[in-house]
């Protein structure tokens, strides 16, 4: 299968020090509430948090478990992760997601990186598979937005 890469960025404030932040990254019990999941639909929430291990989120909704899954690449606690990821429901193809985390003396910066990788249709034409992933990263894009709100309101309490 082709596909292109497609490079989500995202940055934000949270009011919070960077190590609380880094936990609702890499805690089961504080991810299960907004990384894909909510605490109401999240059936699986873990991981092995060092480098190759993994981590899991099994989300059921109106029926349907959607399964998030991935591998540590880079862990520089509470400063920055590096990990896989994947919804082997949907494709095999596996993204790699950047986050870091930025003291700002009480505030922590987070830069969000995703690389998208968008399937491309060998039929398509060129405007056809920019189209798609215009698309592929707005969608994206607003479903992150709407976590990272979570992820703020967990972090400020």
């Amino acid at each position: 299968m082709e596909w292109e890469i497609v490079n989500l960025d995202m940055e934000f404030k949270v009011d919070a020090s960077v190590e609380t932040v880094f936990n609702a990254w890499t805690e089961p019990s504080l991810f299960k509430q907004w990384f894909m999941t909510s605490e109401t639909t999240n059936e699986v929430a873990k991981n092995q948090l060092e480098v190759n291990g993994d981590w899991e989120i099994i989300d059921v909704r109106e029926g349907t478990a959607y399964r998030a899954i991935g591998t540590y690449i880079d862990i520089v606690a509470p400063y920055k992760l590096m990990f896989s990821f994947k919804m082997p429901q949907f494709s095999d193809l596996e993204d790699i997601i950047t986050v870091e985390f930025i003291d700002l003396q009480g505030e922590a910066q987070v830069k969000f990186n995703q690389g998208i990788k968008v399937p491309i249709d060998d039929s398509l034409d060129d405007d056809a598979v920019e189209k798609e992933k215009a698309v592929t990263k707005s969608t994206t894009e607003e479903g992150y937005v709407s976590m990272f709100r979570r992820l703020k309101q967990i972090c400020e309490q």
